[in-house]
């Protein structure tokens, strides 16, 4: 009855003497309600349970790359540019150096945040000023700065300047660091190509400019 089939159907099928045998739509028919295979019934396979892969078929969307979590944009804070800082280079010579103005409660816009520095959630990124730094950052680059990575010898940093009376930030600094201690810290620029110092105590903060490495893979 369940697969549609009347009494005298199944009496020709269980006779013996007719030796009658179902088509193979009405032999699939039977091998589904009577939970087996088509194989078994046939004499074909000594096992009656149904051979079932653990591989199925769906019309589901299925989204490999996992729950869609909402990352916060990397602020792009205001920064221009800024009147020349007058520093003293390892020669002992005054010399003048680039500098940007420093806006951190402005943002320009947020930008996208590379997937390798999801929940990073201090960044913040720069537009760079100037030709000093040519060419390995061109002016109107933009570079993401992570305050909490440890600064180190040869880094690219920004470099937080206040006015002197204050630790009020005024201006900034992208320079490449060579070396500081307590009194000072030795910076690099590189058009034109000069080393000076900053005194301390007109540094703020120290903080350093990821490299590409660092952006593609945290």
């Amino acid at each position: 009855k369940a697969i549609g089939a009347n009494a005298g159907y199944v009496r020709d099928l269980l006779d013996p003497a007719k030796n009658t045998m179902p088509t193979i739509d009405k032999l699939r028919a039977i091998a589904q309600e009577l939970d087996t295979s088509v194989d078994y019934l046939s004499g074909d396979s000594d096992a009656p349970e149904v051979v079932r892969s653990e591989v199925t078929l769906s019309d589901k969307h299925i989204d490999w790359r996992g729950p869609d979590r909402a990352e916060p944009g990397i602020p792009l804070v205001g920064t221009g540019d800024c009147a020349d800082l007058e520093v003293c280079d390892v020669s002992g010579d005054m010399i003048q150096i680039q500098r940007s103005s420093f806006d951190p409660d402005h943002h320009v816009r947020m930008l996208q945040r590379p997937p390798a520095l999801r929940g990073q959630t201090d960044l913040y990124a720069i537009y760079f000023h100037g030709e000093s730094m040519e060419p390995r950052f061109e002016a109107g680059e933009v570079g993401i700065v992570d305050p909490r990575r440890p600064v180190r010898t040869g880094d690219y940093v920004l470099v937080q300047l206040n006015g002197g009376d204050s630790d009020d930030v005024v201006s900034v600094l992208a320079k490449r660091l060579v070396r500081q201690n307590a009194q000072e810290i030795i910076l690099e620029q590189f058009n034109p190509a000069v080393t000076f110092s900053v005194p301390k105590s007109k540094v703020t903060r120290v903080h350093r400019i990821l490299q590409q490495t660092e952006l593609l893979f945290g």
